[in-house]
């Protein structure tokens, strides 16, 4: 069937090039000319009779094309004629059918040419998913074409009618698209040069056209979903010029709060830090402004120690105002963020496991964010099977990581916070969750604000959308993002995708209470309520995945992708995202956070037992990565089986994590512990949220920009993985800098601001 449908494209894309019967008298006398041609010419004395030959072939092929292309001129005439009254507009339907026209009439006018070459062809590689053809998009948009209807025209007269070219991709799918995941398409994309006065929908409406009136069983049934036409002279929109205006507001800001900061705060520092090293203490700068911003120059920044709920109340300092401006400081946020300095009780292993684990996420990422414009998707199941591959199929327990350590630190800050306020339920909860949306939200948004409405304009090619990559740029759920049930409300239209695991994160935090402040009074009730919560996920993950018949992971049948039984949507859609079947590892974490707690992270362990989990710690997370090898390879598990695996791997691995924390938190880490507290992880540690936000769209960019396919091979993953961490992480500390570390700065300004009230 595959080779059928793309049997039938080509035929497609080479309707015209069909002869007809009126020239096959002709064509045989051009062939007895050429053959003549060829044996005259390899004798000397022939020489003249030879010229006198081809002269005559050059008139008879002047003849061939007019008889042999008359029937073509005249379908392309009447083709284009009924165009107009199938819905497509009147200009673009007269313009294409001029070119039509012009193909077998002037084929040696070099704007026909372009158009001709700059449409997509089927390549090599048909039989691994080669279904992208997207053509020659810089060619198509250098086309500038001159129509004369007056075939003797001189040189000097003037064109009848003029067009620019314009690269459109049509999509054809194979089987039914998801609006909101237009970067998993399965089917055809077909580029091709039409004249600029087509819209996508007459693009659209032609091609569809071209598929019906073919009538065989080969283009039965394909019909374009969607047409994407490149638009040259788009023009900002007023959303994205306000947010134009708005990001240069931010500018201006960190600009205005760097200079207050360096000019009055930090170079009055220092020229009295430098009295004091010459011991002239008498002159001491007393200006309250400096004191009061002291602790920022010096790159304070917040932690796992820092409390949830803010500090104590300081002395005086600068007006409000002030305080705003200096939040966004590029010059004391930066050294913030690269300040490698870490309190005393510091979970410090927190900070490799972090940096690594959101590696492993873009490494993921970094291949199924291209499966939109690969060129062997089919050779991708293959690789799949590989035992190397298992660490990248399996890979999503990555996320379980980050919903574990949430879990802990959680647990572990707020019993420290309770035993400070003497009583857990005097904790000022209102600001225990404003803090934690304080935190996670201005960034989110302002970088939801900024991406959402430039992505369109920010770049070009065959396959770029021209409307973005969000299901009408969010218009209807930005507002389940902000309110963090984009993963329940509205899923099928998630904007930005990947932040089902910010609303997971936030539900989960929402929900922590329930389980801390029983833990806080009691053991045993804290421990009933938490087990309540576990078995509930896991007994929950269990029937979804038995019911529905989820086979283990995501679904995902990498032995027959293109006829698998598995959905991986309603993996995805029914236990992947949904906090009812995720909250086993932040379960876990909340116990090691009590555990540190209570224990201040000094726990005695004899020797045997250290060994004893750290080998139980090791296999079972191997087993959670590599132990689908065989399953990937043609033995599938039982229904049940996969059920009882998809109900508790990911609550496995959230425990293998812990004892890794665990044992490094108290002395029993080693060389693990060495690695993942390096001080030069630490700041990279601090970016991974903006990191989390950032790296899937810097891979849009790359992979959508692009004027060819993408080729998928370990060399091609290596790089590009290695480019996109760099660029996710390089990126993010400027947006950490705009977004993030102000917001953390103003909320300690007016937090401040009403305690002092």
């Amino acid at each position: 069937m595959y080779l059928s449908l793309v049997l039938g494209f080509i035929l497609i894309t080479n309707i015209y090039e069909v002869s007809c019967q009126n020239g096959q008298d002709e064509q045989s006398m051009y062939w007895s000319l050429l053959q003549n041609i060829k044996n005259l010419a390899n004798t000397d004395t022939e020489r003249e009779l030879a010229i006198s030959n081809i002269e005559e072939l050059k008139d008879r092929s002047l003849q061939l094309m007019d008889i042999a292309n008359w029937h073509k001129f005249y379908n392309a005439r009447s083709f284009a004629s009924s165009l107009a009254s199938r819905n497509v507009s009147q200009k673009c339907a007269n313009q294409t059918g001029e070119f039509l026209v012009e193909i077998p009439l002037n084929f040696k006018a070099k704007w026909v040419q372009q158009m001709v070459d700059a449409a997509g062809k089927p390549g090599s590689g048909l039989l691994l998913g080669n279904m992208i053809w997207p053509g020659a998009f810089k060619e198509c948009l250098g086309v500038r074409a001159e129509i004369y209807y007056n075939r003797s025209h001189s040189a000097s007269t003037k064109p009848d009618d003029t067009f620019s070219g314009r690269h459109c991709l049509a999509k054809i799918p194979l089987k039914k698209p998801n609006p909101g995941m237009q970067f998993m398409f399965i089917g055809i994309q077909w580029g091709a040069c039409f004249p600029d006065s087509c819209s996508a929908d007459d693009v659209t409406q032609i091609l569809n056209n071209v598929l019906d009136d073919i009538g065989t069983n080969i283009t039965k049934g394909l019909q374009v979903w969607h047409t994407e036409c490149n638009l040259d002279d788009r023009r900002l929109d007023t959303k994205a010029t306000v947010v134009l205006v708005i990001a240069m507001l931010f500018v201006a800001v960190m600009l205005i709060g760097t200079f207050l900061d360096v000019v009055f705060v930090q170079m009055p520092m220092r020229a009295r830090l430098s009295v004091e090293t010459e011991g002239l203490t008498s002159h001491l700068v007393k200006d309250g402004d400096i004191i009061s911003h002291i602790n920022a120059s010096k790159g304070v920044s917040e932690n796992e120690s820092s409390p949830l709920l803010g500090e104590k109340k300081q002395h005086a300092g600068p007006s409000v105002c002030v305080k705003v401006f200096l939040a966004f400081s590029v010059y004391t946020n930066a050294k913030k963020l690269l300040n490698t300095s870490q309190p005393k009780g510091t979970l410090t292993a927190i900070h490799g496991i972090r940096f690594i684990s959101m590696t492993w996420v873009i490494l993921g990422h970094c291949m199924v964010f291209g499966l939109g414009v690969v060129d062997n998707i089919l050779e991708f199941g293959q690789e799949l099977k590989r035992f190397t591959f298992q660490c990248i199929i399996n890979g999503t327990v990555s996320v379980d990581t980050f919903f574990t350590l949430s879990g802990l630190l959680v647990a572990y800050l707020t019993f420290k916070e309770m035993k400070r306020v003497k009583k857990g339920l005097k904790l000022n909860w209102l600001m225990f969750y404003f803090h934690r949306f304080w935190r996670l939200t201005p960034p989110y948004m302002l970088l939801m604000m900024v991406y959402v409405p430039l992505m369109p304009y920010i770049s070009s090619g065959p396959m770029w959308p021209q409307a973005g990559f969000e299901l009408n740029q969010c218009e209807g759920t930005w507002w389940t993002n902000l309110l963090y049930i984009n993963n329940i409300v509205k899923k099928n239209q998630m904007c930005m995708g990947w932040s089902w695991y910010l609303a997971n994160d936030m539900q989960f935090y929402v929900l922590s209470p329930l389980i801390l402040i029983p833990f806080y009074y009691s053991k045993f009730l804290g421990i009933m309520m938490s087990m309540l919560f576990l078995l509930t996920s896991l007994i929950t993950t269990g029937i979804i995945s038995r019911v529905d018949h989820i086979g283990v992971g995501l679904g995902v049948d990498v032995n027959n992708l293109q006829n698998s039984t598995n959905n991986p949507n309603t993996a995805f859609d029914a236990i992947y995202m949904v906090p009812w079947c995720r909250m086993g590892p932040y379960i876990i974490g909340i116990w090691t956070g009590y555990i540190l707690y209570r224990t201040d992270c000094r726990i005695r362990m004899s020797r045997v037992t250290v060994i004893f989990g750290w080998a139980i710690a090791t296999a079972s997370a191997l087993a959670v990565v590599y132990g689908l090898y065989d399953v990937n390879n043609g033995h599938p598990l039982a229904v049940d089986t996969a059920a009882f695996y998809n109900s508790v791997n990911r609550t496995v691995w959230g425990a293998c994590v812990c004892w890794v924390v665990l044992a490094c938190a108290t002395g029993y880490g080693g060389y693990v512990n060495t690695l993942l507290s390096w001080k030069g992880i630490i700041p990279l540690s601090r970016l991974t949220y903006c990191a989390y936000l950032l790296h899937p769209i810097i891979m849009f960019y790359y992979y959508y920009s692009r004027e060819t396919t993408f080729h998928l091979s370990d060399i091609n993953l290596l790089f590009s993985f290695f480019s996109f961490l760099v660029a996710s992480y390089g990126v993010s500390f400027i947006v950490s800098l705009a977004f993030e570390a102000p917001m953390m700065g103003l909320e300690k300004v007016f937090f401040k601001r009403e305690k002092n009230s």
